[in-house]
């Protein structure tokens, strides 16, 4: 009788857990990947590609080989304006699938200053988080940077945290 309890009970619980995908999300395991880039900006000439490739990440790749990962997201994005010698304005950052053509990217982000200005870390404002979040499920993406205006003339420290939500029993 024991026996029958004990195998009915595990039957229950490997059911419980493969059948149902509320009882599964009790054990999804948050990874966060931190990254900073520097892009030199001057005039309105984009900076060069930036590529993010979360596969380099061993903890990320652990999961993805297995098909473990159930969804990447952006947990912020924020700039630091540095050694600014220009006029103010804005920087617009692009995103695409990696290594795709400038072209055909979007942009996600925009940050402004003024002429001379350095700043500390600032949050972005959002002009496109949705799609920034949809190719972030790739685990890859590319960046770039983009000043408005001929005197902008600064760097432009990119600090950035996604968030992977993983899941053992996927």
């Amino acid at each position: 009788m024991k026996k029958t309890l004990l195998l009915l009970a595990l039957c229950l619980a490997v059911g419980w857990i493969s059948g149902c995908s509320d009882a599964k999300d009790v054990f999804d395991i948050e990874l966060q990947i931190r990254g900073e880039h520097i892009f030199t900006i001057k005039g309105d000439i984009r900076d060069h590609e930036y590529r993010i490739n979360l596969e380099e990440n061993d903890d990320y790749w652990k999961y993805k080989d297995k098909g473990k990962v159930r969804k990447v997201e952006i947990d912020y994005l924020q700039y630091e304006i540095q050694d600014n010698r220009g006029s103010g304005g804005w920087v617009d950052l692009y995103a695409g699938d990696y290594g795709i053509a400038f072209q055909n990217t979007r942009k996600v982000a925009t940050l402004s200053f003024g002429a001379g200005e350095n700043r500390g870390r600032t949050s972005v404002d959002w002009v496109d988080l949705g799609y920034l979040n949809h190719i972030l499920n790739s685990g890859r993406i590319s960046f770039w940077a983009v000043g408005s205006g001929d005197g902008i003339d600064a760097r432009v420290k990119v600090y950035y945290q996604i968030e992977v939500t993983v899941n053992p029993f996927e």
